[in-house]
C-alpha cells in the first residue's frame, strides 16, 4: 500500500511576506449557504478589522456570498504576513461564529493568487464585487450589502475595461 503525500498548495513561505496584493478565496465547509448573512458578515467584518490591523494590511476589495468570501487583500509593509494574516482571522472568528451557531463554518485552508505586476488590482477587485451579479443574486453589483473596500469609495468608481480571470479558471464557473 503506497504512501499518502499532500500536495503542495502554497509557494515557499517567504513570497507571502512584503508589499503585495492577493486575490484570496475561503470557502465555506462543503459550500454550504452559511456565510453570506448580515450577523455573519458583521462579525467576519469586525475580525477581518482586527487581523488587518495586527497584521499591517488593508482590503482592497471584499465580498462576501452565501458559501464563500473573495477579499483583495494588500500588505502595508515589508514585514506584512498573508499566512499569518489570514491564520489570525481565521482564528480569531472562530469564538464568535460558534457564539451565533456556526461551529467550523470555514473549509480549512484558502486559495490564494498573488497579484503580479501585470494583474490590474482594479480588475481583481471588480470581478469581486461582481460575483454576486454572476451568481444571479443581484443585477447591479453595488446592490449587494456584503460587498466593499477599506480603501476606495469603489460604488462611485468606473469598472476597468480590462476583466480579471482567475489564473486555471475559465472565469464563469469559479466562485
Amino acid at each position: 500500500m503506497g504512501t499518502f503525500h499532500r500536495i503542495q498548495n502554497r509557494l515557499p513561505r517567504n513570497s507571502y511576506i512584503g508589499r503585495q496584493w492577493y486575490f484570496i478565496t475561503v470557502n465555506a465547509e462543503d459550500r454550504r449557504p452559511v456565510v453570506g448573512e448580515g450577523q455573519v458578515v458583521r462579525l467576519l467584518v469586525d475580525t477581518l478589522r482586527t487581523a488587518c490591523m495586527k497584521h499591517m494590511f488593508d482590503i482592497y476589495a471584499y465580498c462576501f456570498m452565501p458559501d464563500h468570501i473573495h477579499i483583495e487583500p494588500a500588505g502595508l509593509t515589508a514585514e506584512s504576513d498573508l499566512i499569518e494574516f489570514m491564520r489570525t482571522w481565521k482564528g480569531t472568528s472562530t469564538v464568535p461564529l460558534r457564539a451565533v451557531g456556526l461551529n467550523d463554518p470555514r473549509q480549512k485552508g484558502f486559495y490564494d493568487h498573488i497579484l503580479r505586476p501585470e494583474d490590474n488590482e482594479d480588475a481583481v477587485a471588480w470581478y469581486i464585487f461582481n460575483n454576486p451579479v454572476r451568481k444571479g443574486l443581484v443585477n447591479d453589483a453595488r446592490d449587494w450589502p456584503y460587498t466593499g473596500s477599506w480603501m476606495f469609495d469603489w460604488k462611485r468608481s468606473v469598472a476597468p475595461l480590462e476583466e480579471f480571470v482567475p489564473p486555471g479558471r475559465s472565469g464563469t464557473n469559479f466562485p
